[in-house]
């Protein structure tokens, strides 16, 4: 699909409204069509658990090389399911990546450059009840939905997940908070379920495998979707037994009170193993794992100081490949052939990949810029060739096949990473034709994301 083709489908079915009747349209098509419709009545719907870690590097975990972590419920995932070498977080930052999760698109497209801050004026933002995610497109097919974890796609109720399709939300609508307290960066509390601010003690990633455990268990005769976007390994840097460091009319150290930053980034990354492990535990118990498609991702590259990119330059705010390109893996028992690939793959594929593999009567990539990657996970297909984007803080960066561009400021960067993943050769001067047809493909992208009135903190 091409960037005119993305526009048209963007302007015609941007609203609810327009997709309920482009739906109603599609159900008339299909009626009278002889296609296999009978298929449907065999069909078994897959769940889908889509877990999300925040901060997390390229190089954090065991099965991406890192020395000392264990992270072994991650690690059997990776050696048991397919891991992917060149997966990219739409963004570098937290919000904007989520945006693209949710929605399949690139997030400039939704409005959401930047992120959403806790400061006061920033309060008013969030994502555009008006546009679709993946939770509302599966509703047609009888998924129940649920989210825990972060949320940070807008502070104010009507931002609420509740009203993003999905049916449980429990979790906090901030960028971090407190591990056991739950008061954010502002010291207001942030724990809520649905529409309800609740009260509930427990460290967070230990109260997300509990919440996840009980939502897979009472819908465990229904296809499901869970969404667990995980607070670890994101500041403050807190591990199960440290104390809270947050609460309202106190000062506070935003990053936290623990003086071994290292040691508490360490054990929070092998807390999250050990909730990763507990969801893919009960999914067994329950006799579910043959029918699920557990999915792990990061929402961007690990901070400076405490995180692991591996080889990687640079690190999560900036557009060299440390900042964007994060573990992710693909786990469906019996379905999978266990492997790696190096398939380029991107935050914003999620969706219509899951669409895709939910019914053949979904539309696999409707309005999105994402494409479905099922094919990888399920064929050991190739995808094809397309250019991809990055834009952030007077930073862009575009990609094609092993071509990378990169802007920062005034200078101009050209990469081959399959030769030089870690950035360090610039080959600018000697391919200009290379970096001219980029630069020019890349200025066709902004002429369309550029209509749309961005977040851009």
């Amino acid at each position: 699909m091409n960037l005119i083709t993305v526009a048209f489908f963007q302007q015609v079915f941007s609203t609810k409204k327009n997709y309920e009747l482009f739906l109603f349209g599609i159900s008339i098509f299909c009626l009278a069509c002889d296609s296999n419709q009978n298929k449907g009545d065999e069909f078994q719907k897959p769940n889908f658990v889509i877990i999300m870690a925040d901060d997390l590097g390229y190089g954090d975990l065991g099965c991406y090389g890192h020395p000392t972590y264990q992270t072994p419920n991650l690690d059997s995932m990776a050696a048991n399911g397919l891991r992917f070498t060149d997966y990219h977080s739409n963004g570098a930052v937290c919000s904007p990546t989520r945006a693209a999760l949710l929605t399949g698109k690139y997030q400039q497209l939704v409005g959401m450059e930047g992120v959403i801050y806790v400061r006061g004026e920033t309060r008013q933002t969030g994502l555009d009840t008006t546009t679709i995610t993946f939770a509302e497109l599966l509703k047609p097919s009888d998924y129940t939905t649920g989210m825990l974890g972060k949320w940070h796609l807008g502070y104010r109720p009507e931002f609420n997940p509740i009203h993003q399709g999905f049916d449980f939300f429990r979790g906090y609508v901030s960028g971090n908070i407190d591990y056991h307290s739950h008061y954010d960066n502002a010291g207001i509390y942030d724990w809520w379920n649905g529409l309800d601010s609740v009260s509930e003690t427990g460290y967070v990633t230990d109260l997300i495998s509990k919440h996840a455990k009980t939502f897979i268990r009472e819908n465990q005769k229904n296809p499901f979707c869970l969404y667990i976007a995980h607070e670890a390994p994101h500041w403050p840097y807190q591990g199960r037994n440290d104390p809270p460091d947050r609460f309202p009319n106190t000062e506070f150290k935003s990053l936290g009170s623990r003086e071994d930053y290292a040691g508490a980034y360490q054990e929070m990354v092998e807390v999250m193993d050990e909730s990763v492990g507990e969801v893919l535990a009960i999914l067994d118990s329950l006799n579910l794992s043959e029918n699920t498609l557990v999915f792990f991702c990061s929402d961007n590259g690990a901070v400076d100081s405490l995180g692991n990119n591996g080889i990687l330059r640079g690190h999560k705010t900036q557009l060299w490949e440390g900042g964007h390109r994060v573990p992710a893996i693909a786990y469906w028992p019996g379905t999978i052939t266990p492997g790696a690939t190096d398939a380029t793959v991107l935050s914003m594929d999620v969706l219509p990949t899951i669409l895709s593999l939910a019914s053949e009567k979904l539309p696999p990539d409707l309005m999105t810029t994402g494409v479905d990657f099922s094919p990888v996970i399920i064929q050991q297909e190739e995808l094809p060739e397309r250019t991809t984007f990055w834009r952030y803080r007077q930073q862009w960066a575009a990609r094609q096949g092993d071509w990378k561009l990169l802007i920062r400021g005034d200078s101009t960067y050209l990469f081959n990473l399959q030769q030089d993943m870690a950035e360090q050769q610039n080959l600018a001067t000697q391919y200009p034709e290379k970096v001219e047809e980029l630069l020019d493909t890349l200025s066709q992208w902004e002429t369309i994301v550029e209509q749309v009135p961005q977040r851009t903190n």
